[in-house]
């Protein structure tokens, strides 16, 4: 299983077929780009609805919610907190991410009040993090849950959601190699978010070349992509060359060149 977190601007889900190790950052390890089509329609919905009420879970903190073992999850994140060689950044994702999974409504160990001490504990450890807004709001709903006279379970709350609207979203056809969190901030439009993640990931000191070659990657798939409104020949060029450079020997290097050269094609079609 995974062993450690990822990093900053949180947001979105991510997954991408590797192995995994006590080091992998969460936001390049675990399974396939559809993972919840392996689930019943129940835990899918679950999980749709998890994610509908807070798009800032990772694929990793879904995943703990959705099969109902997050102290394992939050046990992952604090072993990662606890690294020396992980940066401030991904540390500060590690206690955020905690706290989103204690309050969610669709978490069978949902804790408002382990919520509030992990947020409280992340706006004292790092006042100059950009989610510091982030985290006011979630305390704010927090505290605005107490005035709520009847407090349902998961079950009954999923009893309530419109499962058409979170089961039948629009499909369209990404990259095969795109990670879930790729593939929203695509959809979504969270390109700072997915950026703010894979770049954070590919600086940390603790994250092995390999997985750096990862974070790379995406950004240069996201980046190409045609679903995207700020596709870049530039940026996604700079991408693929840059792991071709510095991670040649990674077998990500190859995916890296074929994907380039499939933008220089295309740029010569079009001149």
């Amino acid at each position: 299983m995974l062993r450690v977190l990822t990093p900053l601007l949180l947001l979105i889900t991510v997954t991408i077929n590797s192995g995994c190790s006590p080091t992998t950052p969460l936001v390049l390890a675990g399974g396939g780009n559809h993972e919840f089509l392996k689930y019943k329609q129940s835990l899918r919905l679950k999980a749709a609805a998890a994610l509908d009420e807070e798009p800032d879970l990772l694929t990793y903190s879904l995943n703990g919610i959705v099969e109902n073992r997050s102290n394992d999850v939050i046990d992952t994140y604090l072993l990662g907190y606890g690294k020396d060689d992980y940066s401030s950044d991904m540390k500060s994702i590690a206690i955020y991410q905690i706290g989103l999974i204690y309050m969610n409504r669709f978490n069978t160990d949902r804790d408002d009040e382990k919520a509030k001490a992990y947020f409280h504990r992340h706006l004292i450890e790092f006042p100059y993090s950009i989610l510091q807004d982030r985290i006011h709001k979630r305390l704010d709903i927090i505290e605005a849950r107490k005035a709520e006279t009847v407090q349902m379970t998961p079950e009954q709350l999923l009893s309530h959601v419109d499962k058409d609207r979170l089961l039948n979203k629009p499909l369209s056809t990404f990259d095969p190699d795109l990670t879930p969190m790729s593939e929203r901030a695509i959809r979504e439009g969270r390109l700072e978010d997915a950026n703010g993640v894979y770049l954070t990931v590919y600086e940390n000191p603790g994250s092995s070349d390999s997985i750096k070659a990862k974070s790379l990657y995406q950004l240069g798939l996201i980046y190409m992509s045609e679903q995207n409104p700020e596709k870049s020949l530039k940026k996604s060029s700079y991408f693929f060359r840059k792991i071709m450079e510095e991670f040649s020997n990674d077998p990500i290097s190859k995916k890296a060149e074929h994907k380039l050269s499939q933008l220089i094609n295309q740029n010569d079609q079009m001149d």
